[in-house]
Formats: structure tokens, C-alpha cells, sequence
């Protein structure tokens, strides 16, 4: 009998963290380094840069878990982008910072309202403008807001769920200078390479940063994209200020066993196999993760020439390190080994779904970095049916012979049309080539762009040594020839 049960749709989680429930999300959830940073009340403004699917949400999510623990309980504003962002129709970079100010404060401010039966729209605003004027270094936030709450037409009755004495809280909050915590997802939500839309993205951080200074009790808490935050920076001098508190966001592949273990402990625990499995498995976490992944794929599994990899190995390089791909492959594949029967995902599951898999990823991979080059879709259709693996020259060949014919590609931050060279050191970039170095006894490694932004983009020994592969995950929607 199967260990697990390919047939639960919940087995490998939501794709995406913000709609998975929370006990689910919470029994399977990596609490990361990121995790403690992001907590650190001491720390005023904090970014994590990371693309999609790189765990932004998941990494917001676990910080308002946790904030909610926190006694006495902070103030906590966990909101989309969407329905904070000003509506404007200008490239005026201070307009936008004083719009974002204004939505920031009006959005807490309505926060305590709400916790009181008053209907706080005048309120709110004027409590801005008062704000802005003004200032609240030497006056609590929270105790101004109560202040002006306070009147003979507004009783404290009325409760929330979860808040017994509305009038309590209230108080203790005032007293206390309640820390108020706003988690940003989504800043850069179909972001375009626009001055508008550079203005308002670039403005939202001054806005974090210039409130923090202004209200003490105040932590921001935002997530960017690498390439929108390399983007707007180059237009916006003023993110320099900002840059120090950007901490970038990946997964190593020991984080990637840790997350397939973990949801597979969970998946066994919300079917009850767990008591009877858990004893069995080793003590050192090392072995008992390999041993939980082993429980649903085959281990080791085939992989380049001749060779046999552990599956976590495999899904770690075809997901391109990305948490919410790799459990879309995962579940993709499941649904091939449930309909064969099988106790295991073996490799042939995994293959079978990738043209499908791959084609996405080349959707994603457009409207990802799209803004940073409009002709992107172009320059990655050009290499249908070439190798899959070049040297430099042949590299520099193919986008002269296939791209540069055809297509003058602009990439943001470089001058006109951009070269061979550009463009190559682009799609290392994006992710769409991977730098090899061969070793002694028919071993490699990879490097990518985050390892070693150097490659391709010196003036002199641009490539350090390194071959050029097209990453995997696109090799069988790009029809491209088998190198071995």
C-alpha cells in the first residue's frame, strides 16, 4: 500500500502561499533566516528582493503569524500593494512620495478606527494632514488617533472579533506607543518600464522610509523583484538611501529538501500514516529529509549522461530554485504516477509533464522581464532548435546570426541597440542560460547570474572559462538539439 496518497490534491500545498489555509500553510511553512530579520522589532524598514515564485508571500505571511503571537499584540496592516497605492496620473517623483505618505497613515489610522463603531473617513484625513504637518516624534501615533476618538459622540462598545475590551486595548495601545507593522506585497504588480510607473514604485520606498523616520512606532516590511529594484534604481538616485536595507531572497538546495520533507510530513500527518511512520525515520535531519522525499519519488533517479541524481537534485535545477515551480512540477507529476499506478514519482512522470512545464516557464519568463526588454519573447524563440550547450564564440554566433538579423533589442541601462555580448549577458541574467565548467572524471558545475554576475559582462576574459547551457526547463518547449 502507498505511503502517500497522489490522489490528495494538498499534497505538495498551495502554489501560492497567500491562498493556502492557514493550518495547512502552517504545517509545512520554512521559517528561514529571513523570517528572524523581518521580525526585528529594532529595525525599521526591511526589503526582500526575490522573483516570483521565490517565496515574497510565504516569507510575509510567516511574519504576520507571528506577529499575532507578540504581547502585547502590535498593530498589523498585511495588505497588496493594490489597495494602498495612490491614484495618479504624474511622473512627479515628490507628488508621489506625499500621496504614499498620506495612504500609509490614512490606512493605519482607519486601522484603530475600526476597532470602535465610528465611521472614520474625515477623521482619517485630517489625522494625515496633521501628520504631515507635524510630526509624532514626541506624541505617540496610536495616542493621537485615540485622542481624537475620544468624544462624548463616540462610545468604545462596539468589539471586533478577538478584542473583548475595545476601550483596553485602545488605552494600553496609546499608552504603550503600539508598534504598527505594515507587510507590502506586491509593490511592482504588473509593473511597465514607464516614468509613471518607475515613479510610483521608486516613491513607495522613499515613503517607507521618510514615515519610519517620522513615526517611530512604525516597521515597514516590503518585497521587490531584482529586476524592477535594478530598474528604477537606475532612474532614482534617491534609492541609494534605501539600498541598505534590501537583503536579496534564495533557496539553497539544501532549503529545497527541507521544503519537500516538510510537506510531505505534513501530508502524512493530515492523513494519520504519521504516528506509525515517524518512528521509523532517522534521528540526523539530513538523512530523515532525504528519507521523507524518498517516500514519494524514486531516489536516485537518471539525470545527464549516465548518471543518477537524487530527485530533490533534479527538481532543484528544473524549478530554477523557485519554491512555487517547484511544487507546481511536483503536483503536475503526481497526477502521471497516480494514473500509472505507481507508489513513487519516477522520472519519466517528471519528463512527461515538461514540454507543458516548460512552456509556461517561457510565459512566465516574458511577463517577468518584459519591462526590461520588450523583444524578450523574440530573443528566446530565436534558439528553437539549436544545441542546448555552446562555447562563448558559438554563443556570440547564434545571437548575431538568429537575434541581431532580425530583432534590435533595448534592454534597460544599456544605450541603443544593445550587442551579442549584452544580450547574452541578458539571458544569463534572466535565468535562461546557465555558466558550466567541466571537471576531472565527467563532473560539472553550474553557476548562475547570482553566483557570478561578473561572467559576460567584463571587459577582458568575459566568460572565466565557463561553457553556456540553455537551462533545462526550457530544452523540450525549444525543440534544442541533445548535446551529448
Amino acid at each position: 500500500m502507498p505511503l502517500v496518497d497522489f490522489s490528495d490534491t494538498s499534497l505538495f500545498g498551495n502554489e501560492a502561499a497567500e491562498d493556502e489555509a492557514e493550518s495547512i500553510f502552517s504545517s509545512y511553512a520554512v521559517v528561514r533566516s529571513e523570517v528572524a530579520e523581518f521580525l526585528d522589532a529594532g529595525v525599521s524598514l526591511a526589503v526582500t528582493r526575490a522573483y516570483k515564485g521565490e517565496g515574497k508571500s510565504a516569507l510575509l505571511r510567516l511574519v504576520h503569524l507571528e506577529l499575532r503571537k507578540r504581547k502585547p499584540q502590535p498593530i498589523v496592516l498585511a495588505v497588496p500593494a493594490s489597495s494602498l497605492s495612490p491614484e495618479l496620473d504624474s511622473h512627479d517623483f515628490d507628488r508621489w512620495v506625499r500621496a504614499w505618505k498620506q495612504s500609509i497613515l490614512r490606512l493605519a489610522a482607519n486601522e484603530i478606527g475600526a476597532s470602535i463603531s465610528v465611521a472614520f473617513g474625515d477623521d482619517a484625513i485630517s489625522l494625515v494632514e496633521e501628520a504631515e504637518m507635524n510630526g509624532y516624534k514626541t506624541r505617540s501615533f496610536v495616542s493621537s488617533v485615540v485622542d481624537r476618538l475620544k468624544t462624548s459622540t463616540v462610545p468604545l462598545e462596539r468589539v471586533r472579533q478577538g478584542v473583548k475590551n475595545p476601550e483596553q486595548t485602545l488605552r494600553r495601545w496609546s499608552e504603550n506607543g503600539a508598534e504598527i507593522w505594515l507587510l507590502l506585497d506586491d509593490l511592482d504588480n504588473n509593473f511597465e518600464n514607464t516614468p509613471i510607473q518607475r515613479a510610483k514604485i521608486a516613491s513607495a520606498f522613499t515613503a517607507c522610509r521618510q514615515v519610519a523616520n517620522l513615526i517611530p512606532e512604525f516597521r515597514f516590511r516590503v518585497t521587490v523583484r531584482p529586476n524592477i529594484w535594478a530598474t528604477i534604481k537606475q532612474h532614482h538616485e534617491t534609492l541609494s538611501h534605501v539600498e541598505q536595507y534590501v537583503r536579496p531572497l534564495s533557496w539553497s538546495i539544501a532549503d529545497f529538501y527541507e521544503l519537500l520533507a516538510k510537506r510531505v510530513e505534513a501530508h502524512l500527518q493530515r492523513t494519520g500514516a504519521w504516528r506509525k511512520l515517524h518512528k521509523t525515520l532517522y534521528l540526523a535531519p539530513d538523512k530523515r529529509r532525504s528519507q521523507l522525499v524518498a517516500m514519494v519519488f524514486d531516489d536516485p533517479m537518471p539525470w545527464g549522461r549516465d548518471q543518477r541524481r537524487p530527485p530533490t537534485t533534479i527538481l532543484y535545477t528544473l524549478s530554477r530554485r523557485r519554491p512555487r515551480w517547484l511544487v507546481e512540477l511536483a503536483k503536475h507529476a503526481a497526477a502521471g504516477a497516480l494514473k500509472a499506478g505507481r507508489e513513487r514519482i519516477n522520472f519519466d512522470d517528471i519528463n512527461a509533464v515538461l514540454p507543458e512545464f516548460g512552456q509556461r516557464r517561457v510565459q512566465d519568463t516574458v511577463a517577468e522581464f518584459r519591462s526590461q526588454c520588450s523583444e524578450i519573447e523574440e530573443l528566446l524563440t530565436a534558439f528553437v532548435g539549436e544545441p542546448e550547450w555552446f562555447s562563448t564564440a558559438d554563443l556570440i554566433s547564434t545571437i548575431n546570426n538568429r537575434v541581431l538579423q532580425g530583432v534590435h533589442p533595448k534592454i534597460a541601462g544599456i544605450i541603443g541597440t544593445a550587442s551579442a555580448v549584452e544580450v547574452a549577458h541578458f539571458l544569463f541574467q534572466i535565468g535562461f542560460l546557465t555558466a558550466r565548467s567541466d571537471k576531472p572524471g565527467g563532473h560539472y558545475e553550474h553557476v548562475a547570474y547570482a553566483d557570478n554576475p561578473a561572467l559576460l559582462s567584463a571587459r577582458t576574459n568575459i566568460d572565466q572559462g565557463y561553457t553556456w547551457e540553455i537551462h533545462p526547463v526550457f530544452r523540450q518547449v525549444l525543440k534544442l538539439k541533445n548535446a551529448y
